[in-house]
């Protein structure tokens, strides 16, 4: 979580709120963490959630809002769009393709503001923008750039002179001689994104901006320039400067992007529009609100607020507020606006006694087990892919449960068995001493022709030099003696163990599971030199459906059984 240095006398200045305290309330309704408090510095701990309130200048206004000095959905003046926009022309970016730009005139510029400009730039770098590896921001004088501006790439050999330095360097010197050129050369991987304008190269993002285009307190002018491998949260980061800056006055121009084959404006700071149900709020919270107390509740967290009809309420959403996605993120803030201190706790009204669900006892003991066996329980994505669950393990025309649309291959299916994330995670720790045991407890999802079998399974490796079907074997036979089940082992074949090697594991006569030797071919595609013995096995299928599908459920219960 970012963590940021707050002035209380700006912090009061903005906000027009007098009392510290209120300052201090407000911020941890806000999900804020007072840390320390050093003279007339506060230090606070903010979520990444609410990238807006990372600055004094949006924190400011939340806390206007909060305590209503200032009710009203936040709207920006726009230089008049008779005006020509200035371009921004876009020539062969491949490494970070996408940018967003603007300009912000008639701006009065001091010591504080450069400060604050500083630090809002950090800390949109280290949330939204990832370190820098998704968006990137620079911010100069406007008035010390001589258009056309031009973002490309070059290939290393021209110069500039960085911030904070008086020497003129290649781009490949600055990664080597500057201080931020070392923290984020990895970021360019040999590529040179570039800004150039009449005079040359004034930023080379993610990396540095250019000494000449400096920004001091005779500024009135700023061109800010983003750029980053996301096109969403570029103009999501553009947004949330933009507004922020503006809380200080100024007007904002908007830039036009020339694209090869096409063009776009930023920033677009057009409020977005959302329905929330009054009805779904009070069944969400348990609180009973009307109409009237719905609307006070989102102005006072910086929304605009519109009634449809009886029990809907249109809410306006200002442009910074990027966090928005779902109707639940305005409950949620209507939460914090109503204040979670003034909730009066209720008894659920059952007759039921709270204890461990079966499934949760028995994972207890088998996790308890293994632990005392010397195994490390470690927890992997049940999310992967096809490669890494049929084509790695030497399995093919396996039925896998697919991703519609998975945001990308790394990740396009739910496993239907553990045993290969425990290879992967084998093969990321060869650097670890050996013997290495670990286990994992998860779900697996198994598709049939008309549903999904959704279980709970259990998966153990144990990689040693001489790892073999004998020792897993030790570990099947101590396990079910502590949980005092009676296993038996069936003779089978299977192409990611080794012939011969390799046995299913049966419990009343029905297979729950199975034990070997991973093939060599199978270690070699996962690059792991040491032999690795397997033992998989299922102890529960739960009744929750998955989104969309049916589950079928076993008639017998094996988790009560096994109890």
């Amino acid at each position: 979580m970012p963590t940021l240095s707050f002035n209380i006398n700006d912090l009061m200045k903005f906000s027009r709120v007098e009392s510290v305290e209120k300052i201090f309330y407000a911020i941890r309704q806000f999900k804020g963490e007072i840390k320390n408090v050093e003279g007339e510095e506060v230090i606070v701990e903010l979520e990444p959630d609410r990238p807006d309130l990372l600055s004094v200048e949006g924190l400011s206004r939340a806390i206007r809002n909060f305590f209503e000095i200032e009710l009203s959905c936040t709207t920006y003046a726009l230089l008049s769009s008779n005006k020509p926009c200035v371009e921004v022309y876009v020539k062969d970016a491949q490494t970070r393709p996408y940018i967003a730009c603007a300009i912000i005139r008639n701006l009065t510029i001091d010591s504080a503001f450069i400060k604050s400009l500083m630090n809002m730039q950090e800390a949109l770098h280290i949330t939204l923008g990832r370190n820098r590896r998704k968006v990137a921001i620079g911010i100069h004088d406007y008035d010390k750039i001589t258009p056309p501006i031009i973002y490309t790439e070059v290939n290393g050999d021209e110069k500039m002179v960085p911030l904070d330095m008086e020497e003129e360097l290649s781009l490949k010197e600055i990664l080597v001689k500057h201080p931020k050129g070392k923290a984020y050369s990895a970021l360019v991987k040999g590529t040179y994104p570039v800004y150039i304008d009449g005079k040359g190269i004034f930023s080379f993002p993610p990396i540095i901006n250019g000494a000449r285009t400096r920004v001091n307190e005779s500024t009135k002018n700023l061109f800010i320039e983003l750029t980053g491998t996301d096109e969403k949260s570029v103009e999501q980061t553009l947004n949330v400067l933009v507004c922020n800056i503006l809380e200080r006055g100024g007007i904002v121009e908007r830039v036009s992007i020339k694209y090869p084959n096409f063009s776009k404006i930023t920033p677009d700071l057009t409020p977005k529009q959302m329905h929330v149900n009054v009805e779904m709020f009070n069944k969400l919270t348990g609180l009973r609100i009307n109409l009237n107390e719905a609307l006070t509740l989102l102005r006072r967290m910086g929304y605009g607020a519109e009634v449809v009809n009886h029990r809907e309420v249109k809410v306006i959403i200002p442009p910074y507020r990027v966090d928005i996605l779902h109707p639940v993120d305005i409950i949620e803030d209507m939460l914090i606006s109503y204040g979670y201190e003034n909730i009066t706790p209720e008894l659920p009204s059952i007759m039921t006694v709270g204890k461990p669900s079966l499934i949760e006892v028995l994972e207890g003991k088998i996790r308890g087990i293994l632990i005392g066996m010397g195994f490390q329980e470690v927890m992997t994505f049940t999310l992967t892919n096809v490669a890494n669950q049929t084509t790695l393990m030497n399995i093919t025309n396996a039925n896998v449960l697919r991703l519609v649309n998975p945001v990308s291959e790394e990740y396009n299916c739910y496993r239907f068995w553990i045993t290969p994330n425990l290879l992967r995670f084998l093969s990321q720790n060869k650097h670890s001493a050996y013997p290495q045991k670990i286990f994992e407890i998860g779900y697996v999802a198994i598709p049939s022709e008309d549903d999904i079998y959704v279980q709970r399974n259990t998966a153990i490796a144990i990689s040693a030099s001489k790892a073999t079907f004998t020792d897993a074997k030790e570990v099947l036979t101590s396990l079910m003696d502590g949980l005092g089940v009676e296993a038996s082992l069936e003779q089978y074949n299977h192409p990611s163990f080794i012939s011969g090697r390799v046995a299913v594991v049966k419990v009343k006569n029905r297979c729950i599971g199975l034990i070997g030797e991973i093939h060599p071919k199978v270690l070699i595609n996962f690059n792991i030199e040491m032999p690795v013995s397997i033992l998989e096995f299922t102890h529960c299928q739960p009744t929750f459906p998955l989104k969309g599908v049916k589950v079928k459920t076993f008639k017998d219960d094996l988790t009560a059984k096994w109890l």
